[in-house]
């Protein structure tokens, strides 16, 4: 209503301006005769009016229809049509007797007095669900698809670090999954929960982007679904590690060379007593000394001997991002306990050691898979081979434990139970994390140091200092699909994609969109999509509908239950006011319009006096 008063007003001054210059010529002449004058200003006004009725169509009396839409998988579906019910069929629909129609939007114009939307099928594409809807809109959906219905893929890895793989299946009664590598090499496996979820994991190995595949297999084995999993592994910088210890041990010494092994920056020193340090040069705990490091490791006789200035200088470093982790070779005091209460650390429970059962092995070729192939020794024997060989398959070792725990904290491992191993917690920029296991060397010993080797990447990852994130443009989309619009926010001037095709596409941000910055994206291709943003280059993966059906299948079905408004599914009847057509007062308008043009400018023969 505001808008058409707007639009009656501004042609009306336009109308009155026009005949105020009619009128300001006839006063200077040439002056017309008063029939063409009038003829004019009525034409004038006609034209005003006919062009509002063409932009703002006056209401007429329309049936009040419901407009039944065919969507992709409607033909699964069991309906019937209601008399005087309309129907059409989308393009993604199967072929039928419906008429078809490019989008939903021209459906609605097509048919002013639709009221009620029956939607049969999978649902609206993304295309046709921003569109306003009826008030009344009802779905029709088949059986769910039997497949992965939700996956989260990992985040960006850095080379060597294990990631992990949540996703959930539906419809396959006692399904397993697999995940297999870029070559097919079957990494992990395991029977899904009573709700379809699932957990699985491998390890990234060297850094670049990679397609992992998730696949579901059903009681008998056979395979139900089959999904990409893109994983983007990135170099990062090594982690600072400063390790002080209250006494040497193995502990320290296979830690110490873990880290080193790994390429870590790490300096580590140990008391021997009566004031004489082992290890590297000693190290005072300034701000600047802190400051250049990422990871603080502290044990329980080193964190109470450090003396008031030293507890500041880390509680502020702390604050500001550092990461430190106690670990406990022995019972934890209570100048330790209070040590890291005074940081934002209560811990609880007794000094009385328990023995740890980490989570089993899986099978010799998963093991060997996830581990990938084995360095050959320097001077290869007989001896050297079947020792390496009975290491790599030794059962993990029982470790030792102290029933410690972190209040409000989240677990830094977990038993082969799923129990909680130790914590950490978020304190100011940096984390503060206890490590309740004494003897993870034993992993060493027993031959297995690629679980040692996990055990400390993992926990390292958990705590260490927080790189400086990059401003990197974000992706609005959980699941980005070829074909559908991605919206991109964060997005930079002169930010472009980059397809799998090689073909670079400029961005352009919304103004509407505000401080978020976002831009539309419409990928054509599946596969990596690279985001150039200055310097800056960032990666996403988008996926295929027809890689993934039960995955694209599921994901419009929960889109398109947001949309539903009444479920009753009634018939409408009656008539309701909508907008009449617009052609014949446009038709009026040019008509009006062109004889005003021509008496305008026509001007009466003037006959010459003879002579």
């Amino acid at each position: 209503m505001i808008e058409s008063r707007w639009i009656a007003l501004a042609l009306l001054a336009i109308a009155l301006i026009g005949s105020a210059r009619l009128l300001w010529q006839q006063r200077r002449g040439p002056r017309r005769s008063a029939p063409h004058l009038a003829a004019l200003l009525a034409l004038q006004i006609a034209a005003g009016g006919l062009l509002y009725f063409t932009l703002v169509p006056p209401l007429t009396q329309a049936r009040a229809d419901r407009l039944t839409v065919l969507t992709p998988g409607a033909e699964k579906v069991q309906w019937s049509a209601a008399s005087g019910d309309t129907i059409v069929a989308l393009p993604e629909a199967a072929p039928s007797t419906a008429t078809a129609v490019p989008d939903l939007g021209t459906a609605l114009r097509l048919h002013p007095g639709t009221q009620s939307l029956r939607v049969i099928g999978d649902g609206l594409p993304a295309r046709d669900r921003d569109i306003t809807l009826p008030g009344q809109v009802h779905l029709l959906q088949p059986a769910p698809p039997r497949g992965w219905r939700a996956l989260q893929a990992p985040a960006i890895t850095a080379p060597g670090s294990v990631f992990h793989l949540h996703a959930r299946a539906q419809g396959v009664a006692g399904a397993s999954a697999e995940l297999l590598d870029p070559a097919g090499v079957v990494v992990d496996r395991g029977t899904l929960g009573s709700d379809g979820s699932i957990a699985l994991e491998g390890v990234a190995r060297a850094s670049g982007r990679s397609t992992f595949s998730l696949r579901l297999l059903d009681a008998s084995g056979h395979v139900v679904d089959n999904v990409p999993v893109p994983l983007q592994t990135l170099d990062q910088p090594a982690p600072r590690v400063l390790i002080l210890a209250g006494a040497p041990g193995p502990e320290l010494k296979y830690l110490r060379r873990w880290a080193a092994d790994t390429g870590l920056d790490v300096q580590a020193q140990a008391s021997a007593g009566g004031g004489v340090l082992l290890g590297d040069t000693p190290v005072a705990l300034t701000a600047a000394r802190l400051a250049a490091t990422d990871v603080l490791i502290l044990d329980e006789r080193s964190l109470p001997a450090l003396g008031t200035a030293q507890r500041s200088a880390v509680q502020q470093a702390l604050r500001d991002g550092l990461g430190v982790l106690v670990r406990t070779g022995g019972p934890l005091g209570d100048g330790a306990r209070q040590a890291l209460r005074g940081w934002g650390l209560a811990v609880i429970g007794n000094s009385q050691s328990t023995p740890l059962h980490l989570t089993r092995d899986p099978d010799a070729a998963l093991l060997q898979a996830r581990r990938g192939p084995q360095r050959p020794a320097t001077q290869a024997t007989t001896y050297i081979d079947e020792a390496d060989a009975a290491s790599h398959s030794a059962a993990v070792p029982v470790l030792e434990q102290f029933p410690l725990r972190a209040t409000d904290a989240t677990a830094l491992l977990r038993d082969d139970k799923g129990q909680p191993v130790g914590g950490w917690r978020s304190v100011g920029k940096g984390r503060l994390a206890l490590l309740p296991v004494s003897d993870s060397y034993r992993l060493v010993l027993a031959g297995r140091d690629d679980r040692h080797a996990e055990l400390w990447s993992g926990v390292l990852a958990s705590v260490a200092r927080p790189l400086p994130n990059a401003v990197q443009v974000r992706i609005d989309a959980p699941t980005p699909w070829a074909g559908e619009r991605v919206v991109l926010c964060n997005v930079a001037a002169e930010t472009q994609v980059r397809s799998p095709a090689g073909i670079a596409v400029p961005l352009r941000v919304d103004p509407a969109t505000g401080a978020g910055h976002c831009a539309g994206y419409w990928p054509q291709q599946a596969g990596w999509h690279q985001l150039q943003q200055g310097d800056l280059a960032q990666a996403f993966y988008v996926f295929d509908p027809a890689s993934a059906p039960a995955l694209y299948r599921q994901q419009q079905r929960d889109a398109n239950a947001l949309l539903v408004r009444d479920a009753a599914g009634s018939a409408v009847s009656g008539t309701v006011n909508a907008p009449g057509p617009r052609w014949p007062w446009l038709l009026a308008f040019v008509l009006v319009a062109g004889l005003l043009w021509w008496l305008e400018r026509w001007r009466p023969r003037t006959v010459s006096p003879a002579h």
